[in-house]
């Protein structure tokens, strides 16, 4: 599917990651900066909880289709035109995912699929220059841009509609993907397998997705008394290239991990890139797995074990949302099923798959 990319001045690569060894000192990561303990952790609730006798608050049901009507109203389906589809340059495969699934859901009407790329430190320039530009009839913030206040306050300026893919708001606010529990189930797993020392190549600390994928690797070793301290948990920006850098780091250790968790399948392919150059077999000597199970997983050596999480259907459901008032008005919420799905990339320690 070729799909164009929009213009942008001053358009420019990203530039590679810079070299992470200056952080190995510094945290374990934000979130254990901030005093994390875990907890012991049910299942969300799909719905909200019952109001109290005493609150004087409708019925759950009453305040869901309230909250529904508020949203679909402050955000009518945008006019025909441009559907801007916004990334930072990295994490090709979700970006890829996510315009396929948009792509299948815009055919045959009357919008324009395009990709923006608007590298993290010149988004906010970016954006605005296209809006003012181009006028767009929608535009959907990719995650980690989705995070960001500022993206969004210039859609919400320039009245163009504005969904933020996984920031939990908007259009695409009821599709829930429980990626804290899928990271704390895939550490289970590699545990329950006899490894005990496990790495983490977590996300940026500016991602709200990174951060509940951080905290299930947290849950999971804290549930089993196991070391997550400093050494163990190295931070990166998704690139393939952070990934290499961090896996070098976590390859340093003595005692060093028998397995590695990577926030994002890039950089689970980096750590495979520095176990080769290292001589370190995988998965005899080392278990890897990666994050969402974009094509890369499938095209890797050995073949990536990755959580899978359904990116396809996200792009087609937000749109199918944003463009059908009915559909916006009866949407609610989805539980996105995540699956571990397991390739050649893991083993019990010191075996061969």
């Amino acid at each position: 599917m070729n799909i164009p990319e929009a213009s942008t001045p001053e358009a420019s690569i990203p530039e590679a990651a810079p070299a992470l060894r200056a952080i190995r000192s510094r945290r374990a990561s934000a979130i254990e900066r901030a005093g994390y303990a875990p907890v012991p952790r049910a299942t969300p609730p799909l719905a909200e909880p019952p109001a109290s006798v005493d609150s004087g608050a409708p019925p759950p049901r009453t305040r869901a289709a309230a909250r529904t009507a508020a949203r679909t109203a402050a955000e009518a389906p945008p006019r025909p035109g441009i559907v801007a589809l916004v990334h930072d340059g990295r994490g090709a495969g979700v970006v890829d995912a996510l315009a396929a699934g948009m792509a299948g859901a815009l055919a045959g009407g009357d919008h324009v699929l395009t990709l923006l790329p608007c590298p993290a430190k010149h988004a906010a320039e970016r954006l605005a220059a296209f809006l003012d530009r181009h006028r767009p009839a929608a535009v959907i913030l990719a995650p980690p841009l989705a995070d960001r206040d500022d993206l969004a306050a210039l859609c919400h300026h320039a009245r163009v509609a504005c969904a933020r893919v996984g920031a939990g708001s908007g259009f695409a606010a009821d599709l829930v993907a429980d990626e804290r529990d899928a990271a704390a189930s895939a550490v289970r797993r590699l545990v329950a397998s006899g490894h005990v020392r496990i790495g983490l190549v977590a996300g940026p600390d500016g991602s709200s997705s990174a951060q509940r994928r951080e905290l299930g690797y947290l849950d999971a070793m804290a549930e089993r008394g196991l070391d997550r301290g400093p050494a163990l948990i190295v931070p990166g920006d998704d690139s393939f290239e952070s990934g290499i850098e961090a896996g070098r780091l976590l390859l340093e250790i003595s005692p060093r991990p028998t397995a590695i968790l990577a926030s994002n399948d890039e950089m689970a392919a980096g750590v495979l890139h520095a176990a080769s150059q290292a001589g370190v077999a995988v998965p005899a000597a080392l278990s890897v797995i990666g994050f969402d199970d974009t094509r890369l997983a499938a095209r890797t050596l050995p073949p990536l074990t990755s959580i899978r999480l359904p990116w396809q259907r996200i792009g087609g459901e937000i749109v199918h949302r944003m463009f059908s008032a009915e559909a916006a008005a009866e949407a609610g919420v989805v539980l996105l099923e995540t699956e571990l799905v397991e390739r050649g990339s893991t083993a019990p320690p010191g075996q061969a798959a």
